[in-house]
This record gives structure tokens, sequence and C-alpha cells, in this order.
């Protein structure tokens, strides 16, 4: 666009890419190098997009550009461009770029699964997750060096705790990370950064007020609109948290907008009502209100079926403890949401099957009831999902602060209890600063290699495996084009039935013939470095 324009906004390939239509679908990004030539990930993470900008992006982006919007830049000094598309933007005017990262360094736990599950099937693991490698390919774009003098590199969303907890923020020469809601000084840091101002390389922004949460332009992936904001039961290791208290959104002149633009401008047939914990909306403390659950989620339906019958809602965060508290609102929930035999996703925190570390870590996540049942209040939780026709995306934790033996023996104790039910059980590894700062990421292998966490890590992702395969279909069912959905249909199917047969043959002295170290801090550094010069 001439000569560049002053504020361009993207995002990794992987998180700027809808997936073929199923952001469900996405998690392949996951994969390292060796499962991911160009080929592959040039046709199933392409950006729909028209001479360069995005016709949708990740709903964290979307707000940065409204934000910016609504703070007085103008139009035509913002753009949300494909990352494959940087250079129709990128020029002599351009004095920003912003970079929403979900995953950039591959330390994210989708990263950690992956890993496992490579690792426990006996296939190679080399490189780096393409999430990641999408992440460095902006950094060594060619005109973006070009002008690199002129141009402030700025990156925030969820992962920017991935670069400064590593020092990788300064090493690969990004100028400002931005951690916390955009909304609140965002758009104050990216006034001072083009009008020269010292901005520092570490902004940490607080929590935006309700009426500085703004209405975005570019319709979302996935049809994502948000309803509330925080979650208020204090987990102290999880992110939502320093949002504080659950804020909730109205529904007039706020969701519904949303709900719109994602569908006239952005062609979705499906609105995922985001949340961190959906059955809380309204609520003013922990207990839910269900009128006002029930009062959004029919407000949505009749907007969503105003055009057309084919047109779904959705959503995709709770907990246990608000499911079992009010069954009967998710059962009338589930009436307009699941309706006519739907069945759809739902994640679910459940983080560890021990009371101990459960009132050690987050003891608000079982309120109102006591940390001593909390096993029986994920079993009945995602029993009462289930007969709703919610199958349940449950992660459970390894290696939380204080972990002993005894609490694994408790997560391998509910993970019997959750057998019969539908519900896809993703292990988790939590990585400690201490070691993302040496980029110890040995320490998948150790929980691998130690009897009991290798032996829940394989129990678990038998699981969620075997149950990823049973409603495979779901994960496909929004991609546009049937001959791919059937494609790649038949294609997992294949793969998982591999997987899963494999785990069933492990052993704990096959992990240890096997077993092959993560490239060192010093290897690693080596080779990050020579991927982006």
């Amino acid at each position: 666009m001439g000569n560049g324009v002053k504020i361009i906004l993207t995002a990794e390939g992987a998180t700027a890419s809808e997936t073929l239509g199923s952001t469900v679908a996405g998690f392949i990004s996951a994969l390292p190098d060796n499962y991911m030539p160009p080929f592959i990930s040039n046709f199933y993470f392409k950006v729909e997009n028209k001479k360069g900008i995005a016709k949708k992006a990740p709903y964290g982006l979307s707000k940065v550009e409204a934000a910016l919007l609504d703070f007085g830049i103008p139009r035509e000094d913002i753009v949300i461009a494909s990352p494959y598309e940087l250079d129709r933007f990128i020029g002599d005017n351009t004095r920003i770029l912003g970079i929403y990262v979900m995953d950039p360094l591959g330390l994210s736990f989708g990263s950690g699964i992956t890993y496992w599950i490579l690792k426990l099937a006996n296939l190679p693991y080399k490189g780096i997750p393409y999430i990641s490698r999408s992440f460095l390919n902006i950094l060594i774009n060619k005109t973006l060096l070009k002008h690199r003098k002129h141009i402030k590199i700025l990156v925030g969303g969820p992962a920017t705790w991935q670069l400064t907890d590593t020092g990788y923020n300064k090493k690969l020469g990004i100028d400002v990370v931005y951690e916390g809601e955009f909304e609140s000084i965002g758009p104050k840091v990216v006034f001072d950064l083009i009008n020269g101002a010292n901005v520092p390389s570490i902004v940490y922004g607080g929590p935006a007020p309700l009426d500085k949460i703004p209405i975005i332009r570019t319709p979302a992936n996935g049809g994502l609109v948000e309803v509330t904001r925080g979650c208020g039961r204090g987990c102290s290791f999880c992110t939502p948290t320093l949002s504080g208290m659950i804020k909730s959104l109205p529904f007039e002149g706020h969701i519904e907008k949303e709900i719109k633009i994602n569908i006239e401008k952005g062609g979705s047939k499906d609105i995922t009502l985001h949340s961190e914990e959906f059955f809380r909306y309204g609520a003013k403390g922990i207990d839910p209100d269900p009128e006002k659950v029930l009062n959004l989620v029919k407000k949505s339906y009749k907007l969503v079926k105003s055009y057309g019958d084919d047109y779904t809602i959705s959503t995709d965060f709770t907990t246990a403890a608000v499911v079992l508290e009010s069954p009967k609102m998710v059962q009338e929930v589930g009436e307009y949401i699941n309706e006519g035999g739907r069945w759809t996703y739902i994640e679910m925190g459940i983080e560890t099957g021990s009371p101990r570390l459960l009132k050690k870590l987050m003891p608000g996540k079982v309120l109102p009831f006591k940390p001593e049942n909390y096993q029986e209040v994920v079993e009945q939780g995602i029993g009462i999902l289930n007969d709703n026709r919610w199958i349940v995306v449950g992660t459970i934790i390894l290696n939380l602060p204080g972990e002993k033996d005894d609490d694994i023996l408790k997560d391998l104790e509910l993970l019997d209890k959750l057998k019969k039910l539908r519900v896809i059980t993703f292990p988790l590894p939590f990585i400690p600063m201490g070691a993302l700062r040496h980029r110890d990421f040995t320490i998948l292998d150790k929980l691998l290699e130690d009897p009991l966490r290798g032996e829940f890590i394989r129990e678990a992702l038998i699981k969620a495996l075997s149950e990823s395969k049973r409603s495979l279909n779901l994960a496909v069912d929004k991609m546009y084009n049937p001959i791919i959905k059937s494609l790649i249909l038949n294609i997992g199917n294949y793969i998982m039935d591999f997987v899963i047969n494999r785990y069933k043959n492990y052993s704990t002295t096959y992990i240890e013939k096997t077993r092959k170290m993560i490239e060192n801090e010093e290897t690693f550094n080596k080779n990050l470095i020579e991927s982006i010069t």
C-alpha cells in the first residue's frame, strides 16, 4: 500500500489461520518441523485475505484493532495483515509491527502434549513446533529486515511469558512485549511508540473496565464472541486470575453487535460464546445466576436463527463445580446449544485429582463444594455435561509446585473414575519459571521416564485419543470443503489407531531404550539463532 501502513497487526501463521474452517483442527500446529513441510503447512494454515488484508483474525487481535480505532487512530493507519502477505504493507511509513502470539517458542501445554504423544509412540521429534516456526518466519521477513530501523516490533497475546521468562524477547530483537489486557493502556503504548517516546521493553497492562472493551471490526476466527472476562476463582497459575472477578458484557449493544459482525462480515454459521466460565455469566460472585445465563442464551439463539435454521451457538469453557451446582440450568442451556441431538465440545480445567494440591494451589476451583469431594464433583459434573450432549476436553496438570507421588496416585484414581465418561483427558506439563529460563525442556522427558508419572501420561493419552477418535467428526465438522473434510477425517482415524496401538505396547524399559534428550540450552540457542539469520 504505497509507502507502507503505519501500524501493521498480524499473528503467527498457525494462529492467524482458521485451519480450513475448523479452529479445533488447528492442534496440528504443535507438530515439529519433521512433520510439517511447507506443502502441508501452506495448505493447512492458509489465511483468507483480500489483497493481503485478513478477512478474519484471532479474536484477541481483532480486539487490539478495535481498541486502537476507538482511541482515535485513523482507519487508514491500521491493518490486520496475513502474516504471509506482509510485503504488501511494510514500507517507509511503517512504524509498528504488532504480533499476536499463542506459542512463540513452543513452550505451551499443547506443544508439551504433542511431544509426549510422539515420544510415547516412538516417533521422531525434530526441530520446533510449526506454530513457533510461523512466529520466527515473521521476524525473518526480508521486507521487514530492510525497513527494520524505523519499525518497532510489539508482541502481545496470552503467551508473551515465553519470551520474557527466557529472555528471548531481547535475543530476537523484540522492542516491546505487552502483557495483560490491551484495552487498559495498550493504545497509549502504541501512540507513544509512534511518536518516538521511550517505552519500557516489557509493559504490564492491568484489567480493563467494561466500558473500555471495544466491539470488534474484523470478524473473529471460529465466530468467537467474548461474553465474560476473568474468573475470580483465584487459581495461582492461571492467566484469567489476573483479570480479577468475572465481568460480564451486555448483550444489547455489545454481544449482539459482535454476533452480527461475525455472521454478516465473517460468514460464520456457528457463534462461540467465549468465556473462562460460561455458566457464571452475569454472576456477582462464585454462585451462578441461572436467569442471566438463560437470558443470554435465548437472545443469542434467537439472533443467530434469524439468519437461518442451520445457524448455531456454542460455548467453550466451564468448571465442574458450577455444573454440579446448577444442573437444571445446564440442561436448559443444552436444549438451545445442543438442540436436535447435536453434540459439541466444552473445555474444563480439571487440573488435579489431589485434594491436597487443590487446597494449596486452587481452593476456589471447587467452591461451593469442599476439596475433599473434588473427584466426585468432577465425575458428576462431566456426567451432567455428557447427559446434555457435551463432550468434555479436560486438562490435568503434572509437575505442579509441591507435587508428590501420592498426588499422582490421586490423579490415576480420578482417571479411573472417568473411564466410562465422554471426556478427552489431556495431561499437561507444568514448567516452572526456573526451568524456562534455562530452556530445560528435558523436564518433559523426566516426567515421561518417571514410572508413576509416565504411567499416568500413557493412561490419560489412551483415554484422550480414544475419545478424540470417537468424536473426530466434530473436530472437522466446520471445515468448508467436504472433500478435504473426508480426507482429514480418514487420515485422523488412521493416525489415532496407529498411536493408540503403540501406547498399549508401552513399557518402562521401552521408554528408557528409546529415550532421547531434547537439545540442551547451547544447542537450542544455536539452532534458533541460525533459523532467524
